[in-house]
């Protein structure tokens, strides 16, 4: 049994024994920080306000050295946000022009609801979105694990590849889309487009959920496996869950992406399986009616509860 050195060992010196000191360290870690005294010393040490009181002083300093910042930031936002404030405003004008304010009114909101190819359209969109999302959804978290596992060339060269494909126009998609489409022998339709949707969101479903990868501490999967957890236990019962709140911000990504898209389908859309965004610009090509407006604030509603929902999810598993 080891005697305890109180020459050299501060901690005896200061509460007498062993079992002092562990009773001292026992009873600051139950009760955290309510109603325990800090030790002499580090009353004061908060690492993480004095960074952000440096942070923010240097910010003010940043800011003073170059006042046009702030109103260039503004200026951008205002130039992003007014023109589709404008637009949901106009939604509710009551008159016959879209532009042209003529009293507040419901009647176009009711006018799209009753149109029956709206509802069509829209019905497709959501279709072909929520299927491109849980295909695309699926093939983004099993290409991710894949390349977690290559070498650092392959995983390099991967990569590469992946954010390749966002650059590449969707023009030339489109018809590299198309033409793929007929060399397999299938025609424009349903099918095509939602294979078509679902490689194109891939992209935007990696990103997330690399990003959530590259924060976690891989050292959780090694010590399940050293506690006997097989590969596949290891996936579903560690990795997953830790990927959760990428994967759920890569979805609802695909999900808008998907909802959003005009180019692709373009190519590949039948009079049948008409989207959204085919819909309203064959509207547009005719004029600008109110019915657009309403479309176009349903619109950006969606993007701001998936915005918001992804927001909330995420924050709530990081905590």
């Amino acid at each position: 049994m080891s005697m305890i050195n109180h020459d050299t060992d501060p901690s005896a010196i200061r509460y007498g024994n062993a079992s002092e000191f562990g009773a001292k360290v026992a009873r600051v870690q139950a009760a955290g920080n309510d109603g325990v005294r800090m030790p002499e010393g580090l009353e004061n040490k908060r690492p993480d306000r004095a960074w952000s009181t440096r942070r923010s002083g240097r910010q003010d300093n940043q800011l003073k050295r170059f006042p046009f910042v702030g109103f260039l930031s503004v200026a951008v936002l205002a130039f992003l946000y007014v023109p589709m404030m404008i637009v949901v405003f106009f939604s509710f004008n009551g008159g016959k022009q879209a532009l042209l304010w003529q009293g507040f009114s419901l009647r176009w909101y009711g006018s799209v609801f009753t149109n029956g190819a709206i509802v069509n359209a829209t019905e497709t969109s959501l279709i072909v979105a929520v299927i491109a999302t849980v295909l695309s959804t699926a093939l983004g978290v099993m290409y991710v694990l894949a390349v977690d596992h290559m070498s650092r060339a392959g995983s390099a060269l991967a990569s590469m590849l992946i954010n390749a494909s966002m650059l590449i126009p969707e023009i030339v998609l489109g018809v590299a889309t198309m033409a793929f489409i007929r060399l397999i022998g299938l025609a424009p339709g349903f099918v095509p487009l939602v294979l078509a949707h679902t490689t194109f969101c891939i992209p935007f479903v990696v990103m997330p959920i690399r990003a959530r990868l590259a924060t976690i501490d891989h050292a959780c999967f090694e010590a399940a496996e050293d506690l006997g957890a097989s590969g596949a236990t290891t996936v579903m019962r560690v990795t997953l869950p830790l990927l959760v709140p990428g994967i759920v911000s890569g979805a609802l990504m695909a999900f808008v992406v998907s909802m959003d898209d005009f180019m692709i389908s373009n190519f590949l859309t039948t009079a049948g399986t008409t989207t959204l965004p085919i819909y309203i610009f064959s509207l547009i090509r005719k004029g600008v009616n109110p019915s657009v407006n309403v479309v176009a604030a349903l619109l950006l509603l969606l993007a701001v509860i998936v915005t918001v929902t992804s927001t909330l999810l995420t924050n709530r598993k990081d905590k």
